[in-house]
């Protein structure tokens, strides 16, 4: 392989990420795959040998991606002093909700989960791991009880990131503040 360019494999793996993204794992087939990647089927029944293993596959570097996207976004909220604890707790939800191959994901694992093994719920245990992480570095630096962290991530959950799932609008930020402002105290 020559410096510099991706594997076949990380290549495969980003074409389904793509398609596993726009069309959900049911309506992606192994045949968009190799069209979209540009290779044989041969070359992605050997390096993926089911279409589950290259869905595991791309959970694994979606999940790779996210740590890498909101660890630069917790290190850029850490560097403005002026934000407080809700502030910064709603832009990282806020980071987390508005890419679509995380919705994606969620999509993918609620709504096909009969066609899932256990270790692809232990991959998304560690894609989930990737935003909760993500929370408890951002609140370390303030007093936050478990049960106040629970609360904050439970009302958050259904204020973005569900509507965010079934293409609603998500609760108006000065109200989720609020709401999030109510818990602390």
């Amino acid at each position: 392989m020559a410096r510099g360019r991706p594997s076949k494999k990380a290549h495969i793996v980003e074409a389904a990420c793509g398609l596993f993204t726009q069309q959900g794992y049911q309506s992606t087939s192994i045949d968009q795959v190799v069209v979209t990647a540009g290779v044989s089927k041969p070359t992605v029944y050997s390096n993926f040998p089911t279409k589950l293993v290259l869905w595991e596959t791309a959970l694994a570097s979606l999940t790779e991606q996210a740590q890498d996207e909101m660890q630069k976004v917790l290190v850029r909220l850490q560097a403005k002093k002026n934000l407080t604890l809700i502030s910064g707790w709603i832009l990282l939800w806020e980071a987390w909700v508005n890419k679509a191959d995380r919705l994606a994901v969620y999509r993918i694992l609620l709504g096909e989960q009969h066609k899932m093994l256990p270790s692809t719920f232990s991959l998304f245990t560690e894609f989930e791991a990737v935003l909760e992480s993500t929370l408890l570095a951002w609140i370390a630096e303030f007093a936050v009880s478990p049960m106040n962290f629970f609360a904050l991530k439970a009302v958050s959950r259904e204020a973005l990131l569900t509507p965010a799932l079934m293409n609603q609008a998500m609760m108006v930020k000065t109200e989720l503040e609020s709401q999030l402002d109510g818990l602390m105290k």
